[in-house]
């Protein structure tokens, strides 16, 4: 039997743990962040660790002693870093990518064991679909393949890397003088990439806000 530990924060993080498994192996699903040390970690001594949709820095001990893997929705080594679907999106980019990898002490730098494209179409609840799909079918392909000893991993090239930063709550406002600046697709593709979990766009005005919602153009 082996035991895989699941790190998941977003709902659909958690929604592909939900639809991994197999008949003679444990799963074992943790969202507390408190909970990601080397102790806990060590007490339960796990074959592989799963850290999906997890926003936290991951302790060095953690990376070195275990096979950590990480699923980043871009098409690494492009967009490495913090808000990738966001950036995607705002940046017009039309098509993304499920990427499973071995995670180190680099910004998502590690050898990738899977990547499969899908579009970025729509809005923000239907693109989170379509990573479950593809999460869910790359996780159980490697577990598959772990357990008939058969993973492989292939290095990314860093040549190719770009970086991007976690968007913030601010970067959520649309300011009158953004209308002179951007043209219409950029305010159509901004709203439906910052839905909710995520800060909803929105325009300050003297007594408040307007929160956008969703949005068309011509």
């Amino acid at each position: 039997m082996k035991r895989f530990l699941f790190f998941a924060y977003r709902d659909w993080a958690i929604n592909i743990f939900k639809n991994v498994s197999t008949l003679d192996d444990e799963f074992i699903l943790i969202t507390n962040k408190e909970l990601c040390n080397i102790e806990l970690i060590n007490s339960l001594k796990p074959d592989i660790i799963f850290l999906y949709g997890w926003s936290w820095m991951v302790n060095e001990e953690i990376i070195n002693n275990y096979t950590c893997l990480c699923l980043h929705p871009s098409k690494l080594p492009k967009f490495r870093g913090g808000s990738p679907i966001q950036n995607q999106i705002i940046n017009n980019e039309k098509e993304s990518a499920v990427t499973i990898f071995k995670m180190g002490m680099g910004l998502d730098n590690g050898p990738i064991y899977f990547q499969e494209d899908f579009n970025l179409n729509g809005y923000l609840s239907e693109i989170f679909n379509r990573i479950e799909i593809l999460g869910i079918k790359g996780t159980n392909q490697f577990i598959q393949d772990f357990k008939n000893n058969n993973v492989k991993f292939i290095e990314q090239n860093n040549e190719d890397a770009t970086i991007y930063k976690r968007l913030k709550p601010s970067n959520s406002e649309i300011k009158p003088e953004d209308f002179m600046n951007y043209d219409a697709e950029y305010f159509y593709n901004k709203v439906r990439s910052l839905q909710k979990p995520y800060p909803e766009c929105y325009i300050k005005c003297k007594n408040g806000k307007i929160i956008i919602k969703k949005i068309d153009y011509e």
